[in-house]
C-alpha cells in the first residue's frame, strides 16, 4: 500500500527538478506580465463622453487578470520554496536521504548508478528517495499546496493532479 497516491508522487518529484527554477520562472513571469499591462495604450481623452470600445477594456481587463494571476504563481513559488527550507533542514545534504535527492533530482544520476556509486541497494535507494518524497508531498500538503482531494487515492488521476498547485 504506498503512502500517497502515484499521481502525488510523480507530481512532486516534477517539483523537486523544477525547485531551483520556480521563483525565477515566476518572477519573469510576473515582470513579463507587468511590462504589457503598462503598455497597454489607454484611450485617447477629450472625446466628449462618447462610448470607449470594448476591445480596448478588455486588452486591459486581460492584462490586469495576467499580471494577477502572475502574481499567484509567484506566491505558490515562494511557498514551494518555503517548504524545500523546511525538507533542507529535515534531510540536509549530508542525511542519506538529502544526499539521495540532491544526486537523483539534483543530478539526474539513476538509483542503479548511485547503488553501485554508494555501495548500498537499489531498494536503499529508492527507499530513501521515496522517504524524502513523501516527507515533501506531507509538508506540502500541510501548506496548502497539495489538496486533500488530490491525497485521497480514488482512482481519478485527473483529479489528484488538479489538486497540486503548480508553476
Amino acid at each position: 500500500m504506498n503512502l500517497i497516491p502515484e499521481t502525488v508522487y510523480k507530481a512532486v518529484e516534477a517539483k523537486i527538478r523544477q525547485r531551483w527554477d520556480l521563483v525565477p520562472r515566476a518572477e519573469d513571469a510576473l515582470a513579463r506580465a507587468k511590462e504589457k499591462a503598462a503598455s497597454i495604450s489607454s484611450p485617447a481623452g477629450g472625446r466628449g463622453g462618447g462610448r470607449r470600445s470594448s476591445a480596448t477594456s478588455s486588452k486591459t481587463e486581460r492584462a490586469a487578470i495576467s499580471v494577477v494571476r502572475a502574481e499567484k504563481r509567484l506566491e505558490t513559488a515562494r511557498m514551494w520554496e518555503s517548504v524545500f527550507l523546511r525538507m533542507d533542514k529535515i534531510f540536509p545534504e549530508n542525511s542519506t536521504e538529502g544526499y539521495v535527492a540532491g544526486m537523483v533530482y539534483g543530478n539526474g544520476i539513476s538509483q542503479a548508478e548511485l547503488a553501485r556509486i554508494s555501495g548500498c541497494s537499489r531498494q536503499t535507494i529508492k527507499l530513501r528517495q521515496d522517504r524524502y518524497v513523501i516527507r515533501l508531498a506531507l509538508l506540502a500538503a500541510q501548506a496548502g499546496l497539495i489538496k486533500r482531494e488530490a491525497m485521497t487515492d480514488n482512482g481519478k488521476a485527473d483529479q489528484a493532479e488538479r489538486g497540486i498547485e503548480t508553476y
